[in-house]
């Protein structure tokens, strides 16, 4: 009997270190796994935002209000046209993002700091081209914003902000924004070749326009994943939805715009309703070297057209695998 008793107490001994175990995984899956307000306060009371807000910093700002600030300490009033103190601040912006907790960052904060972002589509572009000497020379940790006769710029490392863009682009409006932002910065590459282009132009812009297409699928992709199968969709959607509303309408004349008819060319062949919309995002360096190649005459021939077209697909793929090392955990 003795044993017996000794039997059923460990049993319930063992059942209720199994409830309290449950339990806590149980808390910590509601509160330390996706806590949008502990999102909100760990990027609010990093030293990085507090000294770029300045007297604006409030310990116990709203997230809301938090993201207006950002907003207005990173941009100016001019699309595209920042201060060094406006660049610095972006910078850091990123830095702290690319830090945060399994790439959370509270839905507030998304579209607001995704705006800001997008604005620095030149430097974000030449970043996750990899190959841009400058930017690589001040992307480390001690490095600081500069201007040189282009404007003013910043630069990080390629991983830290894939891991930034990523926590913004559980939003699929601030996905949308950061990737058509990108988008027409490598039509504008592709508009700036000179006619008639060399081997080694056409295989510079390609390059430079593949490797953050390729970025931005690995960030799609992840965020689907982390989805169920129901929800997969309407981000899709939603995102394919503000990509397309991003393009000119309507699509002007190659002489009159050739960056904005390239782009307004390639978003037409995204169809939000049709899954495959993503996939005709994966071939968007291809189809900008098409549609280039046809609205400038270039006269270049399918061979050409076909060697380029498989660089650009490598190039793609080699930015993808990049992106996904960054963003794995």
């Amino acid at each position: 009997m003795p044993a017996a008793r000794a039997s059923r107490r460990a049993v319930v001994v063992a059942l209720a270190l199994a409830v309290a175990a449950a339990a806590g995984l149980g808390l910590w899956w509601a509160l330390g796994r996706d806590d949008p307000d502990r999102d909100c306060a760990g990027l609010r009371t990093d030293d990085r935002i507090r000294q770029v807000l300045g007297a604006a910093w409030r310990s116990d700002l709203p997230c809301t209000a938090l993201g207006d600030e950002l907003r207005r300490a990173t941009t100016g009033e001019r699309p595209g046209v920042h201060s060094l103190a406006q660049a610095r601040a972006m910078r850091a912006v990123v830095l702290a993002l690319a830090d945060g907790r399994g790439h959370h960052v509270h839905p507030d904060l998304r579209r607001p700091l995704a705006e800001a972002l997008a604005d620095y589509a030149a430097d974000t572009h030449a970043v996750l081209a990899l190959v841009d000497d400058t930017y690589n020379a001040h992307s480390g940790q001690q490095s600081d914003a500069w201007e040189d006769g282009q404007g003013v710029h910043f630069s990080v490392q390629p991983r830290e902000l894939v891991r930034a863009v990523r926590g913004l682009s559980d939003d699929p409006t601030a996905y949308a924004l950061l990737r058509a932002a990108d988008l027409r910065r490598s039509a504008a590459g592709f508009a700036a070749v000179e006619a008639p282009p060399s081997d080694a132009a056409l295989e510079d812009v390609v390059g430079r326009a593949a490797a953050p297409a390729g970025a931005y699928d690995a960030v799609a992709d992840d965020v689907l994943r982390e989805r169920g199968a129901d929800s997969q969709r309407p981000w899709r959607s939603a995102a394919l939805d503000r990509f397309r509303a991003d393009g000119p309408d309507p699509a002007p004349a190659y002489s009159a715009d050739p960056a904005g008819h390239l782009t307004a060319a390639c978003l037409a062949r995204t169809d939000p309703n049709d899954a495959s919309g993503f996939v005709q995002l994966q071939g968007q360096t291809v189809c900008l070297l098409n549609q280039w190649s046809a609205a400038s005459r270039s006269n270049l021939g399918p061979p050409e057209l076909g060697v380029l077209g498989d660089r650009a697909l490598n190039t793609t793929h080699t930015g993808r695998q990049e992106a996904q090392k960054a963003i794995a955990p």
